[in-house]
């Protein structure tokens, strides 16, 4: 079967997210799992299960925060627009993120990398003079090509296929720099200390014509 093309608000549930009020000890330092724009800004894989602040059960309660199921993309909508993760735990956010719960017919995984894909598009649609947002409205209007739920799988196993291929020739990539980094320093030191017949040893003074200092 071919592709089908869905707006964002068709094959997902959006959550916004909010803050309880900072004056209110009760509502803070809780169970409640609660990520901003500046944790997803620290994460370094496609996962998140720990956030820099939780509020309580209270503080949702009181708050425009909702609480976004397991297994849901999160997107930074505001100061930046594009930071993602997948959430391992339930949590909730700030205004400056939103969830997205797939329906049945969406792999969590295939829309994390299409949201991935589309930053610069999802940027494009922000608006804002001090920094710019991406509205709800403007985000359940994005729309997403996708197959049946099996392909989806299958192309995201290709792509962590390619992403771990990658990762992998990086790593040794670096190995080889560091090992020829080693045997040139190496082969350095054996010039310098292992003096050659004829060599000798002179003052920096004296073979060269000035040493001059810098200056700021």
């Amino acid at each position: 079967m071919g592709w089908s093309i869905s707006k964002m608000s068709e094959v997902t549930n959006i959550i916004s997210g909010g803050t309880p009020k900072s004056g209110i000890s009760d509502y803070w330092f809780g169970d409640v799992k609660w990520i901003t724009p500046k944790d997803m800004g620290k994460i370094t894989g496609i996962y998140v299960s720990e956030t820099g602040r939780n509020i309580t059960q209270l503080g949702l309660d009181k708050s425009s925060a909702k609480l976004i199921p397991e297994n849901s993309v999160i997107l930074s909508t505001r100061a930046p627009i594009g930071y993602l993760a997948i959430n391992t735990v339930p949590m909730a956010t700030n205004q400056g993120c939103r969830g997205l719960v797939p329906k049945n017919t969406l792999d969590t995984k295939f829309l994390y990398y299409f949201l991935l894909k589309s930053v610069s598009l999802l940027n494009d649609l922000g608006s804002g003079t001090t920094f710019k947002e991406l509205s709800k409205t403007a985000l359940e209007r994005v729309e997403i090509p996708h197959p049946e739920i099996t392909e989806q799988k299958h192309i995201v196993a290709i792509l962590e296929q390619a992403f771990a291929d990658i990762e992998q020739a990086r790593a040794k990539t670096e190995q080889n720099l560091k090992n020829a980094r080693e045997l040139f320093e190496s082969y350095l030191q054996q010039v310098f200390s292992e003096r050659g017949e004829g060599w000798r040893a002179s003052k920096l003074k004296e073979i060269t014509s000035k040493i001059g200092s810098g200056s700021t």
